[in-house]
């Protein structure tokens, strides 16, 4: 209800026009039961049919008008929603890309999908249709009041119909909203098993992991049939009451109703119109309990998008310098990752000048990745400070620095979307002459050849269908379009075929001789010689600098 009223006093003069608008609706309902009521009591009794016609003329009237501002109001509450809906999905869309990569993947994937669908969960719960159910809520006293101007006693009944309703929607209600909460997280762990399932098809094939998958299955699936069961038989019941009680309002207005028409204090009209009147008023406020049951979800999908929003983002702002020469810096870095009891490294102290290159080798598990994250921006030093051309990277605008730099990550991902797009996303204006001529350094072309649309093939799946070999040919030629002056290459040469890693070496070769300063990371014997620089990354704490004079890379 508070997002309700923060979304609504946004826009104050829409609000205003909003609420007159249902005042007019509410004026207009109020003509049915009049126009019940002027038939039996005055048709009928006298036979005119001049009344007739000018009664069921004011009555068509009534409606027009009443579908007119019914329409409108429709429109207006939509106007209400739009800007919050879209201001929140651009919200998690912008937390997504550019939430700081270490807060982000301690997220699983199933608890970032739910986030994320739980805007449109939002988007439904916050939509027109809703806004005018609770803005009709209050305006139902119309209703009741005018039954009072009828008789008092009925219009005593009426009310008391309206509350049992809301009472028992409201305990059935109550009960589902805890079963969601727990169906919710039952459904992530339902989740997370799936995507384990998906992930790992062949783990699943070829060692047998179906009994093990199955007994969770069925133990995950039991509890959450059971909540849904649950919630459906509490959303019946509350729906099974509020009709019930609907119908015993009727009842109890007929049947008192038909004691004082018999006494002469009411006419039949009156008590037909006065049953008219407090079923609307009773449909009305009694469609809160649905309402707030969608709205109790909204809380909800609330709560997920909140986790999101306390991740810390990169900053979006910074500096640029006006041209990169190439400077690598460590000044006394250290990395550890929370709950670790061991550094990663620490003092790490060495300057790359402009045009050299640094190979860095270890074992598996020993930081090569994590150190290239640390160059690229997506992880930040626990220690120390890393510097281009002697400037904290901390205080350069993300953006600008990652457009500096040719980057191959170990695990490249792309977007859906078709090839040339993933290629050109730094650089979409890039010169089809130079753009052929990356592609065919990155080995490609054969591929491209191959395929059936060729750049205009689309990307599914962020390219984990594709063979490890082609997303490292695809990553190569998507870091030479920016032509940065620094090259980082994290196990370039891995599940790479002869052709792919001769790619690589005369790349490599070719980017020396632009004098770019290049930092790659592998344990492949060639590129460990042709480095001008090697850091040993299995002597800890602190890695081990070496210094040699070699010419470089051989393609053979």
């Amino acid at each position: 209800m508070k997002e309700f009223i923060r979304r609504f006093l946004r826009k104050p003069v829409l609000a205003i026009e909003i609420i007159a608008a249902t005042f007019f609706i509410t004026v207009l309902s109020l003509a049915m039961p009049l126009y019940v009521i002027q038939i039996l009591n005055r048709y009928i009794s006298y036979g005119f049919h001049g009344t007739l016609i000018t009664l069921t003329t004011g009555m068509l009237i009534a409606i027009l008008l009443q579908l007119g501002f019914r329409i409108l109001r429709t429109k207006m509450a939509r106007a209400v929603n739009q800007e919050p809906n879209d201001t929140l999905s651009l919200e998690v869309l912008t937390i997504v890309s550019q939430a700081k990569a270490e807060s982000f993947e301690r997220f699983s994937k199933p608890r970032i999908q739910e986030a994320i669908n739980s805007v449109q969960t939002v988007q439904n719960c916050y939509e027109a249709q809703i806004l005018n159910t609770l803005i009709d809520a209050p305006f139902s006293l119309f209703f009741v009041m005018a039954t009072y101007l009828l008789s008092p006693v009925l219009a005593g009944f009426s009310l008391l119909g309206i509350v049992i309703g809301l009472f028992t929607g409201w305990l059935s209600i109550r009960k589902s909203q805890q079963d969601s909460e727990q169906l919710l997280q039952e459904s992530l762990k339902h989740r997370n098993l799936n995507y384990s399932a998906v992930n790992a098809f062949d783990t699943v094939r070829v060692f047998g992991a179906i009994g093990f998958l199955q007994n969770l299955w069925q133990g995950q699936l039991l509890k959450i049939n059971t909540l849904r069961g649950n919630i459906t038989d509490a959303k019946e019941l509350s729906q099974t009451l509020t009709l019930s009680g609907s119908s015993l309002t009727s009842v109890c207005l007929y049947a008192v109703g038909a004691t004082i028409v018999v006494q002469g204090d009411l006419t039949v009209g009156a008590l037909i119109g006065a049953n008219i009147l407090a079923g609307r008023a009773y449909q009305n406020i009694t469609r809160l309990v649905h309402v707030s049951y969608l709205l109790s979800k909204g809380k909800e999908a609330f709560k997920e998008i909140a986790l999101l929003k306390k991740l810390p983002l990169e900053s979006g702002t910074g500096s640029a310098l006006r041209e990169y020469k190439g400077q690598i810096e460590f000044q006394d870095v250290g990395f550890a990752y929370p709950n670790t009891p061991h550094p990663v490294f620490e003092s790490l102290t060495f300057t790359l000048e402009p045009g050299k290159a640094l190979a860095v080798y270890g074992r598996n598990g020993s930081g090569k990745t994590t150190l290239a994250k640390l160059l690229v921006g997506l992880l930040e030093p626990r220690r120390g400070s890393i510097l281009a051309d002697k400037v904290n990277l901390q205080q350069l605008a993300a953006p600008w620095w990652r457009r500096q730099m040719i980057y191959m990550p170990q695990e490249p991902s792309f977007i859906n979307g078709t090839i040339r797009e993933n290629l050109l996303l730094l650089n979409p204006d890039l010169d089809e002459a130079v753009f052929n001529n990356i592609l065919r350094t990155a080995d490609l072309k054969q591929f491209l050849d191959l395929t059936l649309n060729g750049l205009d093939t689309l990307i599914t799946d962020n390219g984990k269908n594709l063979p490890l070999g082609i997303r490292r040919r695809l990553s190569m030629a998507r870091g030479l379009v920016t032509n940065g002056r620094l090259v980082i290459m994290d196990e370039p040469t891995d599940a790479m075929d002869e052709e792919g890693v001769r790619a690589v070496y005369t790349t490599m070769n070719n980017l020396m001789k632009a004098n770019k300063t290049i930092i790659v990371f592998s344990n492949d014997p060639k590129i460990l010689k042709g480095a001008s620089s090697v850091l040993n990354l299995n002597i800890k704490p602190k890695p081990e600098l070496t210094n040699q004079v070699m010419p470089g890379l051989k393609r053979e």
